[in-house]
């Protein structure tokens, strides 16, 4: 029974809340991670008291972090017996120990999806999602259709299972059969028969499906979902998401990130323009497009090339390193703790944004708002809603190197234009806005399960005998 059942209004403004991440401190640092931690401690100070759970490679464990408690589960949380014979899956309990009000699902992965929300809802605990990556409506994961261009997120399984195809190698003309070919589903049974690679590829359309089907369930499992880019909304209506069930709500940077200084930097004997990346060093996030540009320029061009991050691809950490190894003007910093974040940004003239995929944020860009940092960003999602070109930054192609090799020359050459972009930038949101979002939408989601109750009850009293 949820815990909000049989409330008055004047005890909403007192809550529990459950915020789920498929990764959370200390082994991950990314965007979402971020998110929840300031999320939390925002609601904090407004009477809306976070437990963090988390899925993770260990045992179950339960930690501080950032003054939230925090409950990590295994992978199999979720598996029917998990929890003994009290009826209730070992995830559920957790989710129930917490005593929560609301639940908030911030992924959409094996250790915190769909299957996680369905057995909350099936507590009556109501719930909340907040798509944070494209792979809730995307296959690919990027919404480039092809991989050519921007996709409207419609989720079509012939359209989906030829784009996805091709995502995974196949040439144009199979891909294009494939798409035609009975809609089937090989994975389990039926790849006894045929190989791991041939079942996937020929249960493409069978997938799509299935991302339309789970992403109607999310929408029938949860109160609201959250849009953190109005790219985000758009999908999620033109896959027939009423729009009155979704939020939009920015992201912001953490306060940590205030300590704006004059771009270009200058003093200690300054003389370069410092280019910076921050981000996972994966082809999907652009660090390579950087290094084709840089390539296009001449050598005594004064800029450094200042890219921080780490990859699980040991073939494009490869190529980044033979990279800055054959070109000087390449440095490579390795993983940057989020705490150290806002002394990597503080010393760079320039944030490069370079993403070969659509983002929710990223929230990198809204901390260079924060800092005054100028950002040459992909145009694509989430950067071209956050940067104006010739304003702020500069919007560029996410696939072609050469206007990014321009921009890079102004910004090496320009001091004067890098000081106007700078000026120019400055943070739109706080964490504050952010957590006023939520809890205007808790108290809205609780508030209206409280007068339901209170009718309900009234119902049942004027009926009895």
């Amino acid at each position: 029974m949820t815990q909000a059942a049989g409330r008055s209004t004047d005890t909403i403004e007192r809550m529990r809340v459950v915020q789920c991440a498929g990764f959370y401190f200390p082994e991950s640092t990314g965007g979402t991670e971020v998110y929840v931690r300031d999320l939390a401690s925002v609601l904090g100070q407004d009477s809306i008291e976070s437990t963090i759970v988390s899925v993770t490679d260990g045992e179950y464990a339960t930690y501080t972090w950032n003054g939230a408690d925090v409950v990590r589960y295994p992978v199999d949380a979720t598996r029917t017996g998990a929890g003994g014979g009290s009826g209730r899956t070992k995830f559920q309990q957790i989710v129930e120990a917490a005593k929560p009000d609301l639940f908030h699902l911030h992924s959409w992965t094996s250790g915190a999806g769909l299957e996680h929300l369905r057995q909350v809802a099936e507590l009556g605990i109501p719930c909340v999602v907040t798509v944070h990556v494209a792979s809730p409506i995307c296959m690919r994961g990027t919404m480039l259709l092809y991989g050519e261009r921007p996709c409207d997120g419609r989720i079509d399984d012939r359209r989906c299972a030829r784009c996805w195809a091709l995502e995974r190698g196949l040439p144009a003309p199979a891909a294009w059969l494939l798409s035609y070919m009975p809609m089937l589903d090989l994975i389990g049974a039926g790849a006894s028969r045929v190989s791991r690679r041939a079942a996937t590829l020929l249960s493409a359309r069978a997938a799509a499906a299935r991302q339309a089907r789970h992403l109607r369930s999310m929408a029938q499992l949860c109160e609201r979902i959250v849009a953190p880019s109005e790219w985000v909304r758009s999908a999620l209506v033109e896959n027939g998401i009423s729009p009155t069930k979704v939020m939009l709500s920015g992201q912001s940077a953490s306060a940590a990130f205030f300590d704006r200084k004059a771009r270009p930097l200058a003093g200690r004997g300054r003389t370069e323009t410092v280019i910076g990346f921050l981000g996972r060093l994966e082809r999907y996030k652009g660090a390579g497009l950087l290094v084709q540009a840089l390539a296009l320029l001449p050598d005594d061009l004064p800029l450094q090339l200042r890219i921080a991050g780490v990859g699980a691809d040991p073939h494009f950490t490869s190529f980044m390193e033979a990279a800055s190894r054959k070109d000087s003007r390449i440095q490579l910093v390795g993983h940057v703790d989020h705490e150290r974040v806002p002394g990597f940004l503080g010393d760079i003239d320039v944030l490069a944004v370079p993403s070969q995929c659509f983002e929710t944020g990223p929230i990198v860009v809204q901390e260079a708002r924060a800092l005054g940092i100028p950002v040459m960003g992909a145009d694509l999602g989430g950067i071209a809603e956050r940067i104006h070109h010739g304003v702020d930054g500069w919007l560029l192609p996410f696939d072609d190197p050469k206007p990014w090799a321009e921009a890079i020359r102004v910004a090496a050459t320009d001091r004067a234009e890098v000081a106007r972009l700078s000026r120019n930038m400055h943070r739109t949101r706080s964490v504050e806005d952010v957590g006023a979002d939520m809890a205007a939408l808790y108290r809205e989601i609780l508030g209206r399960r409280t007068a339901t109750d209170q009718v309900d009850a009234s119902l049942r009293w004027t009926a009895s005998p």
